[in-house]
């Protein structure tokens, strides 16, 4: 309302007008109204389109990619434990100050190598600041050293770089007096070396193995950043044959972690995933694993025949845990080996029908309960008494619902498919009750076959069989180290060391051993 209309209003004494007035304010008002309602009505409905649109964007993403995680609705709302919370603030600070250690004690890696630097003021400073505070008579003698310091730390980066390094051995020649029908020489050692005459440091091999197969970087990019730092026209087949060098020289280590694991306590867990040949003329693989706790041994095949594993259990009698892949059924079973399936698989089998179909939902329950009574055992020995004790039950109580729910199921959908899954391998399930070397799932394998599929990402593969060879040997160093908390990076520059001097270095389970008898 302007001014005037303002005035017009309150000069107005009929009764008659100013009803009058009252009414249209109210009519405007009303009018007013509506039209908001209107625009709100409207902006809610562009509000849910998007919401629509966005959830069936979801919905294609999951059907297209799958989950992003095996967790259920449920586990995903439980509430967040405060100390993470705590620890989540912690984690957001911009510069967090440098630690050294774990909370469990251990170092990861190396800790980094310290350099000291003091600093002190001339005595032109000194006089300065006197001169600054006003004294008349300024002297660096008015300050006196008080012997403390402010002391803060500081990270420093220092480019690799590469150096061309002239290596003069000195040549000797025998003249003590002797008669010789020829004179003799003898020339000083030099540096310990991979091959007799080779051009390049244990250490230069060593990096380009670490850069490749620790930390993915395809060997087009290493020569790229060579050629930055002034090392021109190195070849990605030299780097190649470095590689191939150091997997030959550590061979003798990954056969000897095979035998660890072979020989260990626990159960054996395998697993594969297909491995790009890119030469056209031989065919494409398979990367394949077996691991537990105390290391990985990776090995290459151009086939997914599970026959590839008899030799490498020869002599082995313990369980086998996989996925339920059939071909390794026949390969076990000839071999006498115990046989264990993985529940995570049989619990993939039935989750994504559980969003609609809640007859599902029970049957999860159940699988979850394993995982979860798992979890309460702290010790073997505590495990096996849970899992007769608690563990059995909720067994039989899986395998009466499965009963229950297969007639209930229709033929050929993927709840019948995962009923029989289950039930059609219900002794390598249940395996687990008596033998607690068993895990209740594979997942041992497929975290350690992730390294080599990552790198599969970076470098597409290998050139050849034989490239797929050399991966395999670095891969099984790498992996084992991680696995025994030893830095893969220093255990390959120390172990090609060693190779060069002549020496047979400890594996990785060899070095944790020796270490936990000197804590």
């Amino acid at each position: 309302m302007d001014q005037r209309t303002r005035e017009v209003i309150e000069a107005e004494n009929d009764p008659r007008v100013l009803k009058a007035l009252i009414a249209s304010m109210a009519e405007h008002i009303e009018k007013q109204k509506a039209l908001l309602d209107a625009a709100l009505s409207e902006k809610a409905k562009a509000a849910q389109t998007t919401f629509l649109v966005e959830e069936k964007v979801k919905l294609l993403r999951r059907e297209l990619f799958g989950r992003s995680r095996e967790n259920r609705p449920e586990a995903l709302d439980r509430p967040r434990d405060k100390s993470q919370e705590q620890a989540l603030l912690f984690s957001q600070a911009a510069f967090p100050s440098l630690e050294k250690r774990t909370n469990d004690g251990k170092t990861k890696g190396h800790d980094l190598d310290e350099v000291h630097y003091e600093y002190g003021m001339t005595d032109s400073e000194l006089v300065a600041e006197s001169e600054l505070r006003g004294y008349a008579n300024a002297s660096a003698n008015q300050w006196k050293d008080t012997g403390l310091f402010e002391e803060s730390t500081k990270i420093q980066i220092i480019e690799r770089s590469y150096v061309r390094e002239i290596h003069r051995r000195k040549k000797y020649k025998l003249i003590a007096g002797i008669d010789l029908d020829k004179e003799v020489i003898i020339t000083a050692a030099g540096p310990d070396e991979l091959l007799p005459g080779m051009n390049y440091t244990t250490d230069f091999v060593a990096g380009v193995v670490a850069d490749k197969y620790i930390s993915h970087v395809p060997l087009e990019r290493q020569t790229r950043e060579m050629e930055s730092l002034g090392l021109k026209g190195i070849k990605n087949s030299t780097l190649s044959r470095h590689c191939a060098l150091a997997a030959a020289s550590l061979e003798p280590i990954q056969g000897k972690i095979l035998q660890e694991l072979c020989g260990s306590d626990l159960a054996l867990n395998i697993d594969e995933t297909p491995w790009k040949i890119q030469n056209k003329d031989e065919k494409d693989g398979f990367m394949w694993v077996i691991s537990n706790r105390t290391g990985s041994y990776y090995f290459f095949k151009p086939t997914r025949s599970a026959q590839v594993i008899r030799e490498k259990l020869m002599g082995y009698d313990g369980p086998v845990v996989t996925d339920g892949f059939t071909s390794y059924d026949k390969v076990l079973e000839d071999a006498n080996i115990p046989h264990a399936y993985c529940w995570a698989h049989a619990r993939r089998e039935f989750l994504p029908l559980e969003d609609h179909d809640p007859t599902v939902k029970p049957i999860l329950d159940k699988i979850d309960r394993l995982f979860e009574i798992e979890r309460e055992a702290t010790s073997f020995e505590m495990l096996g008494k849970l899992r007769t004790k608690n563990s059995a039950i909720v067994l039989d109580e899986l395998e009466s619902l499965l009963l229950r729910e297969h007639p209930k199921s229709r033929d050929g959908s993927q709840k019948r498919k995962a009923i029989i899954y289950l039930q059609s391998r219900w002794k390598g399930f249940t395996m687990f009750l008596s033998d607690t070397r068993i895990p209740l799932s594979n997942n041992e394998a497929e975290r350690t076959i992730r390294h080599a599929v990552v790198g599969r990402k970076n470098y597409y593969g290998s050139g050849n069989h034989s490239g797929a060879d050399t991966a395999a040997t670095l891969f099984t160093i790498i992996e084992s180290c991680k696995k025994n908390d030893i830095d893969p990076r220093s255990y390959v520059i120390s172990a090609l060391h060693d190779i060069a001097a002549g020496r047979m270095p400890l594996t990785p389970l060899e070095l944790a051993r020796k270490r936990s008898q000197h804590v």
